[in-house]
């Protein structure tokens, strides 16, 4: 049986979410931003709390670079998520960790982030996340579709993309919690 990529010493050297912010930079207003904007619900802090309960003990991952929106929104959720209910977190950053990242390609090619996997306390994957929740997915592909309409250049199109997707972003926040407790409880039930 191969070796485990994420074992307890490769999972020792990974960030914990205040060194990692220490190191990123101008980008650390953003994470701010979103660490005191977002509010974990008492209801999903206490579901949580109890799948660490019940798994024994949960360890987090999170793969990213600090330069993408959807992890300055997706990393303080998850931090508030491990403080609440007492799982262990760690980051690591994807360009330096190639070999982490490759775990979680989405479809199997794109190296998307981030990346939110859960391990027990043996280091054997649970399930994972991957960049965004699907109610994300829906609402940008909708306004990418009506964005589509009009001569946009590309760097045109991204920037209204960010400015139509900031009053959606509490509705992705939300999002992310929904599916993270539902993959987390689908994955104990096995």
């Amino acid at each position: 049986m191969p070796e485990k990529v994420v074992n307890a010493q490769r999972y020792a050297q990974g960030l914990t979410y205040e060194d990692y912010l220490k190191q990123t930079g101008d980008n650390r207003s953003k994470f701010d931003e979103h660490f005191t904007a977002f509010k974990l619900a008492a209801a999903d802090a206490k579901d949580f709390k109890d799948l660490v309960k019940k798994a024994g003990s949960i360890k987090a991952i999170v793969i990213g670079e600090d330069w993408c929106p959807d992890v300055q929104r997706g990393l303080p959720i998850m931090a508030k998520i491990a403080e609440a209910s007492g799982m262990d977190l760690r980051f690591f950053p994807r360009d330096k960790n190639p070999d982490v990242m490759n775990l979680y390609l989405k479809e199997g090619k794109y190296m998307s982030i981030p990346v939110i996997a859960f391990l027990d306390k043996d280091f054997n994957p649970l399930c994972h996340f991957i960049e965004r929740p699907v109610a994300a997915y829906k609402a940008m592909d909708e306004l990418t579709a009506q964005l589509s309409k009009q001569k946009l250049s590309e760097e045109e199109m991204r920037k209204l993309r960010r400015e139509h997707s900031l009053p959606l972003t509490d509705m992705f926040r939300q999002e992310t919690v929904k599916e993270l407790k539902e993959m987390l409880t689908a994955s104990l039930k096995k």
